[in-house]
């Protein structure tokens, strides 16, 4: 650093005196880079004046039997936290994360904090199909990369579809079915309620069909127009891929 350096040679004493790390010692000297470059010379004018630094840790050295006795001895992570030899202690955030890792003993530490882990972990039922239907129709056409967008409420179709290529709008009708029939899933393709009634072509263009397999079907309006159900074993030819759902994929 020669006759650009900023500090005395006893500040510099006294900064190796009162740190843990070369980095720390650049930071009371208030040299702002902490490269390796800078740290290399503030360590080579302080090897030349005997400065003792054998008292530095590494900033790892809180993960071995030093960060295990903090675990065990600590009633909180912020106590562990100040019991750690370095520096700067990491978040206790960080702590935390390592002592699992580690399969520490942190129930007298964790006492007090929900274990996310510790609760019931939600599990998919097919008695939700119905209202997730629209939302797994709209993510496979958006796979498909199309664009989809939902109507305004009251509407016939459920999505409106556009083809970001060719830039053809359609109208789409969700249906799911959960109701098995002659070994095949029978979906309804008519308006619910005590008087169904169908689509019609110009109300929507085609069906788009999850089964109780979550196997997904587009269907024409042409090909089931004025049909109140369907029985899909009769509709392969309409099964499209669909694995991302768990559904079939093979034709």
């Amino acid at each position: 650093m020669g006759r650009d350096r900023t500090y005395s040679d006893q500040q510099l004493l006294a900064a190796v005196a009162q740190s843990r790390s070369w980095r720390g010692v650049l930071r009371r000297l208030g040299l702002a880079g902490t490269s390796a470059a800078s740290i290399g010379s503030v360590r080579s004018h302080a090897d030349k004046l005997g400065a003792d630094a054998s008292h530095f840790v590494g900033q790892r050295l809180w993960a071995g039997d030093g960060f295990r006795a903090a675990v065990a001895t600590s009633e909180t992570w912020d106590e562990v936290a100040t019991k750690l030899i370095v520096e700067e202690p990491p978040d206790t955030g960080v702590i935390r994360g390592h002592a699992r890792r580690m399969s520490l003993d942190t129930a007298h530490l964790d006492s007090e904090i929900e274990d996310p882990a510790a609760g019931s972990v939600p599990m998919p039922d097919l008695a939700n199909l119905s209202r997730a239907g629209p939302l797994l129709a709209a993510t496979w056409y958006t796979l498909c990369g199309h664009n989809v967008s939902w109507p305004l409420e009251p509407s016939r179709y459920d999505l409106l579809v556009v083809d970001r290529q060719q830039g053809k709008p359609c109208k789409v009708q969700v249906k799911t079915t959960t109701v098995r029939a002659g070994g095949s899933w029978k979906v309804y393709l008519s308006t619910s309620g005590r008087r169904r009634q169908v689509y019609c072509p110009g109300e929507i263009d085609e069906f788009f069909v999850i089964d109780g397999d979550l196997t997904c079907y587009v269907i024409p309006i042409a090909a089931v127009g004025g049909l109140f159900a369907v029985h899909l074993g009769a509709y392969d030819l309409y099964r499209v891929e669909s694995s991302i759902f768990g559904g079939r994929s093979d034709r």
